[in-house]
């Protein structure tokens, strides 16, 4: 089996290192694969190397221009030129592409992943009518979650008989000894936290959590990893200096090297108003940490409340510091939580769980489509 993956950008982020590991996978089952980009993306590393250093061919299709059509027609000649089993494409932007690929008469079997519930968050949350009327052209769509799959069969009209769950997985051994390394800084609690710095991603609802943890744990430090593409650091910066936390709370940017962050630090709070997935936190549990999350789907199909960690009411800085002030006041109970979570992504979410249902999408689809 050959397939094409197309995507937006190969800038570092969530859809991006989900490829890089699902491709990874794919190969070692024997699927030949190859990758086609649209614009390098800015704010984060460039993965091309790591792609092609698993031995993934990689194509620049140009596209940097929202609306380039010599974009359009580099997507229908590479397609032509690899001629694939099928075509997966990943992100809105890459999903018009394959849409483009199929009108020009192309016919091959196209696969859609839908990574997030766009209507929430989404800049360009204007033009769902028309990926609405895409997903449902497509001969199968992936959701990452049920989240999303509910999103899309009741908003957006997808036939139910062509959504697929697959959530995102990982390597846990990459994380797994981390549970047992020292965390924090001695007797300073650290309290982390890995999203872009934008506004759905509630960061500030952490920030003005801060003071009411500190009631409890004086020695206590906030972490936020991410990198800015749209200067929003600014109003946090700010935020962070009206309540004084200019020495309690650090912006770190973008952290290329998320194991070694999460080793730093004692609990994973993250408190999105919006999430697709959520990868973030299946990472924080492999690497042994207790979780304190939003409340809202798909983050309940992650963290089991109460076992793997806590789940409070999203844009609530007091019930995120009551949980937060619980895992740290509690080291045996955080230590369980920790233990608990790694069990449940060897579970639940381990790559080779995401590889053999994605797999059984593609041949199910080879299989019986005309």
């Amino acid at each position: 089996m050959k397939n094409l993956h197309l995507i937006n950008t190969l800038s570092a982020g969530g859809a991006e290192l989900h490829l890089l590991t699902l491709c990874r996978y794919l190969k070692q089952a024997g699927v030949e694969v190859v990758v086609g980009y649209l614009k390098e993306g800015k704010g984060s590393r460039f993965l091309r190397e790591d792609f092609e250093r698993e031995g993934i061919r990689v194509a620049d299709l140009r596209g940097e221009r929202l609306w380039d059509g010599r974009c359009l027609w580099r997507a229908v000649q590479l397609v032509r030129q690899e001629c694939p089993d099928l075509v997966h494409t990943h992100l809105p932007r890459a999903d018009l592409v394959g849409a483009f690929v199929r009108a020009a008469g192309v016919r091959v079997p196209w696969v859609s992943s839908v990574h997030g519930i766009y209507s929430r968050s989404w800049r360009g949350k204007w033009s769902l009518p028309l990926f609405s009327l895409l997903w449902r052209r497509a001969d199968a769509v992936i959701a990452i979650s049920y989240a999303v799959r509910d999103w899309l069969v009741k908003e957006h009209q997808v036939p139910p008989g062509k959504v697929h769950v697959v959530h995102y997985g990982i390597e846990p051994d990459r994380f797994v000894s981390l549970g047992e390394a020292k965390t924090g800084e001695g007797d300073c609690p650290v309290i982390g936290t890995i999203g872009r710095l934008e506004p759905w991603k509630g960061h500030e609802t952490l920030i003005r959590a801060m003071p009411l943890v500190l009631m409890r744990h004086p020695q206590a430090r906030l972490r936020i990893a991410g990198h800015d593409p749209w200067g929003y650091s600014g109003s946090l910066r700010r935020l962070i200096e009206s309540l004084g936390l200019e020495e309690k709370v650090e912006l770190l940017g973008f952290v290329e090297d998320i194991p070694s962050f999460l080793r730093g630090i004692n609990v994973f709070a993250f408190a999105s108003r919006s999430e697709g997935f959520g990868q973030v936190v299946i990472e924080a549990m492999a690497a042994g940490k207790p979780v304190v999350a939003s409340r809202i789907a798909p983050l309940t199909e992650i963290v089991v409340d109460g076992e793997t960690g806590f789940l409070v009411p999203p844009d609530d800085p007091e019930a995120f510091a009551e949980a937060i002030s619980q895992v740290l006041a509690d080291r045996e109970k955080a230590y369980k939580m920790g233990n608990q979570g790694q069990r449940r992504v060897r579970e639940v979410f381990s790559v080779e769980i995401m590889a053999r249902k994605t797999i059984d999408i593609y041949t199910n689809l080879l299989t019986f489509l005309p």
